[in-house]
Protein backbone atom coordinates (compact mmCIF):
# COMPACT_ATOMS: atom_id res chain seq x y z
CA UNK A 1 0.00 0.00 0.00
CA UNK A 2 0.94 3.40 -0.88
CA UNK A 3 0.56 6.66 2.11
CA UNK A 4 -0.34 9.88 0.56
CA UNK A 5 0.44 12.77 3.11
CA UNK A 6 -1.76 15.64 3.03
CA UNK A 7 -1.08 19.23 4.75
CA UNK A 8 1.69 21.24 5.57
CA UNK A 9 5.45 21.30 4.25
CA UNK A 10 7.22 23.79 5.97
CA UNK A 11 10.92 25.31 7.12
CA UNK A 12 11.93 24.08 10.90
CA UNK A 13 13.79 27.10 12.03
CA UNK A 14 15.71 24.90 14.93
CA UNK A 15 17.89 26.79 17.99
CA UNK A 16 21.22 25.72 17.87
CA UNK A 17 23.59 25.82 20.83
CA UNK A 18 22.69 29.01 23.54
CA UNK A 19 22.56 32.78 23.44
CA UNK A 20 25.65 34.21 24.34
CA UNK A 21 25.54 36.00 27.71
CA UNK A 22 28.95 37.11 28.05
CA UNK A 23 28.21 40.97 26.57
CA UNK A 24 26.11 43.41 27.29
CA UNK A 25 24.25 43.46 23.50
CA UNK A 26 21.19 41.07 23.96
CA UNK A 27 21.70 37.93 22.07
CA UNK A 28 19.44 34.75 20.50
CA UNK A 29 20.61 31.66 19.64
CA UNK A 30 21.30 31.18 16.26
CA UNK A 31 18.45 29.35 14.20
CA UNK A 32 19.40 26.64 11.02
CA UNK A 33 16.54 25.98 8.61
CA UNK A 34 15.46 22.53 8.23
CA UNK A 35 12.60 20.59 6.02
CA UNK A 36 10.08 19.99 8.08
CA UNK A 37 6.46 19.74 8.86
CA UNK A 38 4.21 16.73 10.46
CA UNK A 39 2.85 15.76 7.58
CA UNK A 40 5.62 15.73 5.22
CA UNK A 41 7.89 14.63 8.07
CA UNK A 42 5.53 11.25 8.13
CA UNK A 43 5.96 11.01 4.05
CA UNK A 44 9.52 11.02 4.77
CA UNK A 45 9.60 8.71 7.43
CA UNK A 46 7.69 5.85 5.25
CA UNK A 47 9.94 6.48 2.49
CA UNK A 48 13.19 6.34 4.32
CA UNK A 49 11.89 2.55 5.31
CA UNK A 50 11.57 1.56 2.06
CA UNK A 51 7.84 2.63 1.53
CA UNK A 52 5.76 4.26 -1.38
CA UNK A 53 4.67 7.39 -0.22
CA UNK A 54 3.55 10.89 -1.64
CA UNK A 55 2.67 14.74 -0.68
CA UNK A 56 -0.03 16.40 -1.08
CA UNK A 57 0.54 20.27 -0.44
CA UNK A 58 1.25 23.78 -1.79
CA UNK A 59 4.27 25.86 -1.15
CA UNK A 60 5.34 29.10 -1.97
CA UNK A 61 7.47 30.57 -5.37
CA UNK A 62 9.85 31.31 -2.97
CA UNK A 63 13.28 29.98 -2.46
CA UNK A 64 11.99 27.96 1.01
CA UNK A 65 9.74 26.05 -1.48
CA UNK A 66 11.79 25.29 -3.62
CA UNK A 67 14.28 23.65 -0.70
CA UNK A 68 11.05 22.00 0.35
CA UNK A 69 10.11 20.30 -2.83
CA UNK A 70 14.12 19.06 -3.97
CA UNK A 71 14.43 17.60 -0.10
CA UNK A 72 10.99 15.29 -0.50
CA UNK A 73 12.28 14.34 -3.91
CA UNK A 74 16.13 13.46 -2.42
CA UNK A 75 14.23 11.31 0.23
CA UNK A 76 12.64 9.61 -2.65
CA UNK A 77 8.61 11.04 -1.84
CA UNK A 78 6.44 11.71 -4.91
CA UNK A 79 5.73 15.26 -4.98
CA UNK A 80 3.58 15.32 -7.95
CA UNK A 81 0.71 16.74 -6.09
CA UNK A 82 3.33 19.62 -4.22
CA UNK A 83 1.70 22.70 -5.82
CA UNK A 84 3.85 26.02 -6.41
CA UNK A 85 1.60 29.09 -4.98
CA UNK A 86 2.18 32.99 -5.59
CA UNK A 87 -1.09 33.32 -3.19
CA UNK A 88 1.14 32.56 0.44
CA UNK A 89 4.84 32.01 0.93
CA UNK A 90 6.34 28.78 2.50
CA UNK A 91 5.53 28.38 6.35
CA UNK A 92 8.25 28.89 9.01
CA UNK A 93 8.03 27.24 12.46
CA UNK A 94 11.22 28.56 14.88
CA UNK A 95 11.67 25.60 17.08
CA UNK A 96 13.06 26.51 20.30
CA UNK A 97 14.66 23.19 22.66
CA UNK A 98 15.65 23.52 26.06
CA UNK A 99 18.28 21.21 27.79
CA UNK A 100 16.12 18.16 27.57
CA UNK A 101 15.42 18.36 23.84
CA UNK A 102 11.34 19.63 24.52
CA UNK A 103 9.90 22.16 21.88
CA UNK A 104 8.67 25.33 22.00
CA UNK A 105 6.92 26.44 19.12
CA UNK A 106 6.68 29.97 17.24
CA UNK A 107 4.58 29.65 14.17
CA UNK A 108 4.87 31.97 10.84
CA UNK A 109 1.65 30.25 8.97
CA UNK A 110 -0.60 33.93 8.14
CA UNK A 111 -1.46 33.52 4.35
CA UNK A 112 0.42 30.33 4.08
CA UNK A 113 1.07 28.69 1.10
CA UNK A 114 -0.82 25.21 2.26
CA UNK A 115 -3.33 26.99 3.38
CA UNK A 116 -4.35 27.07 -0.65
CA UNK A 117 -5.33 23.96 -0.99
CA UNK A 118 -8.39 24.06 -3.26
CA UNK A 119 -10.84 21.22 -3.72
CA UNK A 120 -10.38 21.62 -7.23
CA UNK A 121 -6.71 20.71 -6.23
CA UNK A 122 -8.09 17.48 -4.14
CA UNK A 123 -10.10 16.55 -7.09
CA UNK A 124 -7.00 15.39 -9.08
CA UNK A 125 -6.19 13.33 -5.99
CA UNK A 126 -6.50 9.15 -6.69
CA UNK A 127 -8.10 7.56 -4.23
CA UNK A 128 -8.31 4.10 -3.54
CA UNK A 129 -8.81 1.21 -1.13
CA UNK A 130 -4.74 0.29 -1.82
CA UNK A 131 -3.77 3.81 -0.73
CA UNK A 132 -3.88 5.54 3.16
CA UNK A 133 -4.19 9.07 3.39
CA UNK A 134 -2.45 10.13 6.29
CA UNK A 135 -3.28 14.22 7.46
CA UNK A 136 -2.92 16.03 11.29
CA UNK A 137 -5.58 18.32 12.71
CA UNK A 138 -3.97 21.18 11.76
CA UNK A 139 -5.87 20.81 8.65
CA UNK A 140 -8.46 21.71 10.38
CA UNK A 141 -7.61 24.32 12.47
CA UNK A 142 -8.53 27.35 10.43
CA UNK A 143 -11.87 27.90 8.44
CA UNK A 144 -9.76 28.61 4.77
CA UNK A 145 -8.70 24.49 5.00
CA UNK A 146 -11.99 23.27 6.34
CA UNK A 147 -13.60 22.76 2.78
CA UNK A 148 -10.30 20.98 1.33
CA UNK A 149 -10.39 18.82 4.05
CA UNK A 150 -14.08 17.96 3.94
CA UNK A 151 -14.02 17.27 0.66
CA UNK A 152 -10.95 14.89 0.48
CA UNK A 153 -12.25 12.66 3.53
CA UNK A 154 -15.74 12.65 2.46
CA UNK A 155 -13.83 11.57 -1.10
CA UNK A 156 -11.46 8.99 0.78
CA UNK A 157 -15.14 7.14 2.01
CA UNK A 158 -16.77 6.88 -1.17
CA UNK A 159 -13.50 5.00 -2.27
CA UNK A 160 -13.19 2.55 0.89
CA UNK A 161 -9.63 4.28 1.38
CA UNK A 162 -7.94 3.86 4.49
CA UNK A 163 -7.24 6.79 6.72
CA UNK A 164 -5.00 7.76 9.65
CA UNK A 165 -5.42 10.78 11.86
CA UNK A 166 -2.49 12.24 13.86
CA UNK A 167 -4.00 14.61 16.25
CA UNK A 168 -1.18 16.85 16.51
CA UNK A 169 -2.56 19.19 18.60
CA UNK A 170 -0.46 23.00 17.88
CA UNK A 171 -2.57 25.61 19.42
CA UNK A 172 -0.28 28.23 17.36
CA UNK A 173 -1.93 26.96 14.57
CA UNK A 174 -5.50 27.50 15.55
CA UNK A 175 -7.58 30.50 14.34
CA UNK A 176 -9.53 29.54 17.53
CA UNK A 177 -8.62 27.03 19.82
CA UNK A 178 -12.43 26.99 21.18
CA UNK A 179 -13.21 25.33 17.99
CA UNK A 180 -10.59 22.26 18.10
CA UNK A 181 -12.46 20.01 20.43
CA UNK A 182 -15.46 19.37 18.10
CA UNK A 183 -13.43 19.75 14.52
CA UNK A 184 -10.99 17.66 16.14
CA UNK A 185 -13.81 15.12 16.93
CA UNK A 186 -16.16 15.68 14.13
CA UNK A 187 -12.41 14.23 12.03
CA UNK A 188 -11.94 11.43 14.36
CA UNK A 189 -15.07 9.71 13.64
CA UNK A 190 -14.07 9.53 10.24
CA UNK A 191 -10.57 7.28 10.26
CA UNK A 192 -9.65 4.19 11.00
CA UNK A 193 -6.25 4.64 12.59
CA UNK A 194 -5.72 7.76 15.54
CA UNK A 195 -2.29 9.16 17.12
CA UNK A 196 -2.69 11.37 19.73
CA UNK A 197 -0.03 12.24 23.27
CA UNK A 198 -2.05 11.85 25.97
CA UNK A 199 -1.16 15.83 26.96
CA UNK A 200 -3.00 16.72 23.59
CA UNK A 201 -6.34 14.44 24.73
CA UNK A 202 -6.17 15.93 28.02
CA UNK A 203 -5.89 19.40 26.52
CA UNK A 204 -8.74 18.95 23.98
CA UNK A 205 -11.28 16.71 26.41
CA UNK A 206 -10.04 16.96 30.07
CA UNK A 207 -8.16 14.16 31.95
CA UNK A 208 -11.88 12.68 33.12
CA UNK A 209 -12.98 12.31 29.81
CA UNK A 210 -9.87 11.36 27.57
CA UNK A 211 -10.78 7.98 27.64
CA UNK A 212 -14.17 8.00 27.29
CA UNK A 213 -13.21 10.29 23.89
CA UNK A 214 -10.75 7.87 22.99
CA UNK A 215 -14.08 4.96 23.23
CA UNK A 216 -16.72 6.79 21.31
CA UNK A 217 -14.06 6.79 18.48
CA UNK A 218 -14.03 3.28 18.34
CA UNK A 219 -18.06 3.24 18.52
CA UNK A 220 -17.64 5.27 15.64
CA UNK A 221 -15.96 2.84 13.53
CA UNK A 222 -11.71 3.64 14.32
CA UNK A 223 -9.75 0.55 14.43
CA UNK A 224 -7.12 1.34 16.62
CA UNK A 225 -6.00 4.54 18.57
CA UNK A 226 -2.86 4.90 19.31
CA UNK A 227 -1.49 6.89 22.76
CA UNK A 228 1.74 8.12 23.31
CA UNK A 229 3.01 9.64 26.69
CA UNK A 230 6.38 11.27 25.73
CA UNK A 231 9.12 8.41 27.20
CA UNK A 232 5.96 6.54 28.96
CA UNK A 233 4.73 3.57 27.82
CA UNK A 234 2.61 3.27 24.39
CA UNK A 235 -1.25 2.07 24.46
CA UNK A 236 -3.03 0.83 21.70
CA UNK A 237 -6.65 0.71 22.03
CA UNK A 238 -9.18 -0.98 20.00
CA UNK A 239 -12.69 -2.15 20.13
CA UNK A 240 -11.81 -5.45 21.39
CA UNK A 241 -8.46 -5.53 22.89
CA UNK A 242 -5.81 -2.88 24.48
CA UNK A 243 -2.26 -3.08 25.15
CA UNK A 244 0.94 -1.31 26.06
CA UNK A 245 4.53 -1.33 25.23
CA UNK A 246 7.40 0.08 27.24
CA UNK A 247 8.99 2.84 25.57
CA UNK A 248 13.45 2.05 25.28
CA UNK A 249 15.77 4.90 27.29
CA UNK A 250 17.45 7.56 24.86
CA UNK A 251 19.82 10.00 24.50
CA UNK A 252 16.92 12.58 23.77
CA UNK A 253 18.59 15.52 22.11
CA UNK A 254 15.41 16.52 19.83
CA UNK A 255 11.79 15.59 20.19
CA UNK A 256 10.65 17.40 17.15
CA UNK A 257 9.78 14.60 14.63
CA UNK A 258 9.48 11.66 17.34
CA UNK A 259 5.73 11.36 16.72
CA UNK A 260 5.91 11.57 13.23
CA UNK A 261 8.54 9.19 13.23
CA UNK A 262 6.25 6.61 15.29
CA UNK A 263 3.21 7.11 13.49
CA UNK A 264 4.93 6.65 10.10
CA UNK A 265 6.51 3.68 11.40
CA UNK A 266 3.55 2.30 12.15
CA UNK A 267 2.21 3.49 8.71
CA UNK A 268 5.35 1.94 6.80
CA UNK A 269 4.61 -1.42 9.04
CA UNK A 270 1.04 -1.75 8.06
CA UNK A 271 1.48 -1.16 4.27
CA UNK A 272 3.90 -4.22 4.03
CA UNK A 273 1.36 -6.51 5.78
CA UNK A 274 -1.83 -5.56 4.04
CA UNK A 275 -2.73 -4.63 0.43
CA UNK A 276 -5.82 -2.83 1.32
CA UNK A 277 -8.91 -1.12 3.42
CA UNK A 278 -10.32 -4.93 4.11
CA UNK A 279 -7.70 -6.74 4.54
CA UNK A 280 -6.39 -4.14 7.06
CA UNK A 281 -9.17 -4.49 9.19
CA UNK A 282 -8.56 -7.71 9.46
CA UNK A 283 -5.13 -7.86 10.40
CA UNK A 284 -5.83 -4.94 13.01
CA UNK A 285 -8.35 -7.11 15.03
CA UNK A 286 -5.11 -9.31 16.10
CA UNK A 287 -3.40 -8.26 19.47
CA UNK A 288 -0.15 -9.84 17.95
CA UNK A 289 -0.35 -7.81 14.65
CA UNK A 290 -0.69 -4.49 16.16
CA UNK A 291 1.65 -5.15 19.30
CA UNK A 292 4.35 -5.98 16.34
CA UNK A 293 3.64 -3.02 14.55
CA UNK A 294 3.81 -0.51 17.73
CA UNK A 295 6.89 -2.09 18.87
CA UNK A 296 8.29 -0.96 15.37
CA UNK A 297 6.95 2.59 15.52
CA UNK A 298 8.17 2.66 19.16
CA UNK A 299 11.59 2.09 17.59
CA UNK A 300 11.36 4.21 14.86
CA UNK A 301 10.84 7.43 17.52
CA UNK A 302 13.28 6.47 19.81
CA UNK A 303 16.00 6.72 16.92
CA UNK A 304 14.67 10.42 15.67
CA UNK A 305 14.86 11.68 19.46
CA UNK A 306 18.58 11.00 19.46
CA UNK A 307 19.46 13.15 16.17
CA UNK A 308 18.83 17.06 14.83
CA UNK A 309 15.47 18.27 12.55
CA UNK A 310 13.55 15.90 11.05
CA UNK A 311 13.67 14.93 7.55
CA UNK A 312 17.48 13.70 8.58
CA UNK A 313 16.19 12.41 11.94
CA UNK A 314 13.83 9.83 10.50
CA UNK A 315 15.08 6.21 10.11
CA UNK A 316 16.10 4.13 7.62
CA UNK A 317 15.67 0.39 8.24
CA UNK A 318 19.17 0.09 8.68
CA UNK A 319 19.28 2.38 11.82
CA UNK A 320 16.96 0.23 13.47
CA UNK A 321 18.97 -2.95 13.55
Amino acid sequence: MKVLCLGEVLIDMLSQGVADTNGELPTMKPFQPYAGGAPANVAVAVAKLGGESAMVSKVGNDTFGEFLRNMLTYYKVNTDHVWGTDLGNTALAFVNLDDKGERSFDFYIDNAAHKHITENDLSTIPCNDNTVLHLCSGSVSGPELLPSTTYILKKAQRNDMMVCLDINYRPAFWDDTGNAPERIDDMAKQVSIIKASREELIDLYGAQHADTKVQQWLENGVKVVLITDGGEPVHYVTSSFTGSLASPKADVKDTTAAGDSFIGGFLHFVTTKVSNTNEFNDWVSDFENVTEATEFAIRCGAYTVTQYGAFDALPTRANLV
